[in-house]
């Protein structure tokens, strides 16, 4: 059984993920690429999914969400009751990752994504 069979938790953990990559200011082509959706999905299809009318591939999905998860986690432990400054965070270049904007490197891959989370919760 999956974490996320009953479909309404489901479209809460959907929902909950693009709220958060809009509060990071990701744009939709590339929120497509940080979940793990085919490139060129359609905006039509990416607002199905959006809306809970369709759920993307399982286990990459799954696997993207709980790092986005884990990263939006880091940054308010980062940046403790300023939630703005977490989200800048993302998009500003950083010395830390030459001189790359963390969403750069979390586009470059899914081990991308794991090093941005490692970095915000000091396992580096």
């Amino acid at each position: 059984m999956l974490i996320y069979d009953d479909p309404e938790q489901r479209k809460d953990l959907v929902r909950s993920i693009f709220q958060i990559l809009n509060d990071w200011k990701i744009a939709l082509e590339l929120q497509v690429i940080l979940v793990g959706l085919p490139a060129g999905t359609k905006a039509r299809e990416l607002t199905k999914i959006k809306n809970g009318k369709a759920f993307p591939d399982e286990d990459e999905f799954m696997r993207r969400a709980f790092e986005i998860i884990s990263i939006n986690k880091g940054l308010k432990l980062v940046f403790p009751g300023n939630s703005t400054l977490g989200n800048l965070w993302v998009t500003t270049p950083s010395y830390n990752f030459n001189d790359c904007a963390p969403v750069e490197v979390m586009l470059s891959s899914f081990e991308g994504l794991q090093e941005i989370n490692k970095h915000l919760h000091g396992s580096w």
